[in-house]
């Protein structure tokens, strides 16, 4: 019985916290670590190599840079 109980009271502590971390905190570190993930890489890059590409890309535009790597034969 002792067990049944230890084993009851350990769901009704588990589950609450499941829920939460997937659905409250799950979301909230996905909406600040991506962007800020993206900042920190492009910190390293510059602006030459990071962000003028990926705005490019954003606006669907072949930069210089991807015109270099993506040469055609």
């Amino acid at each position: 019985m002792k067990e049944f109980c230890v084993r009851i009271l350990g769901y009704i502590l588990f589950l609450p916290f499941l829920f939460f971390y997937s659905y409250i905190l799950g979301p909230v570190l996905k909406a600040v670590l991506v962007p800020g993930g993206l900042l920190l890489l492009f910190m390293i890059q510059g602006w030459k190599d990071g962000v003028v590409p990926f705005i490019s890309c954003m606006k669907g535009q072949k930069s210089d840079a991807n015109r270099l790597i993506q040469t055609k034969p």
